[in-house]
């Protein structure tokens, strides 16, 4: 090993590359080793084969976790048994807490707000806002709830409405009128 990296950054390195799976590049970003360093310490220790048998372990334990998941239900449901059914209860109710406590990624910040300067502008900004918001519940499951689908679907009914009230018509003056915005901010506020 050269002078100047100690050992922890080399092990940091290797965690980084094997267990976070970060490219090189990005191990290099992180710790400030250069990319050439690293595959060399990569060759030398194997960090390619171990990252493949790292993946390959994870997946494994995945698939055992539901299959052990899938017993306890089965047998929760066959027996009756009231541990039986409380072993499956709670081994449920950690992974929906794991899911729940699991690092989710930040949600992506406009790159700029719009300029709504039309009524079709204020339907495509509603419509994508309707879109972020059904990705969001779709994406967490466990939290949705029967009157989020609802209202959900009462928004996309306003937005079709919206659509045909105003399709643009080659008579009318696009521009966004005080009148059009205060009947689009009524609808949206039923």
């Amino acid at each position: 090993m050269p002078e100047g990296y100690s050992y922890e950054i080399r092990e940091d390195a290797k965690a980084m590359y094997v267990t976070d799976g970060m490219t090189y590049d990005q191990v290099a970003a992180g710790t400030g080793v250069s990319v050439a360093q690293l595959k060399r310490w990569g060759a030398d220790e194997g960090w390619t084969d171990a990252k493949k048998e790292y993946r390959q372990a994870l997946s494994s334990i995945k698939q055992n976790t539901v299959r052990l998941r899938a017993a306890l239900l089965k047998t929760a449901l066959d027996s009756q048994d009231p541990q039986s059914v409380y072993a499956f209860a709670a081994i449920e109710k950690a992974v929906s807490a794991g899911k729940k406590n699991a690092a989710r990624p930040a949600p992506c910040a406009p790159e700029r707000i719009k300029d709504i300067n039309t009524p079709e502008q204020a339907v495509d900004a509603l419509q994508e806002v309707v879109q972020l918001k059904l990705n969001k519940m779709l994406a967490q499951p466990d939290t949705l709830e029967l009157s989020q689908v609802k209202e959900l679907k009462q928004t996309m009914e306003l937005i079709e409405k919206m659509k045909t009230k105003y399709a643009p018509d080659a008579n009318e003056d696009p521009r966004m009128t005080a009148e059009r915005l205060k009947e689009i901010r009524d609808m949206v506020n039923l």
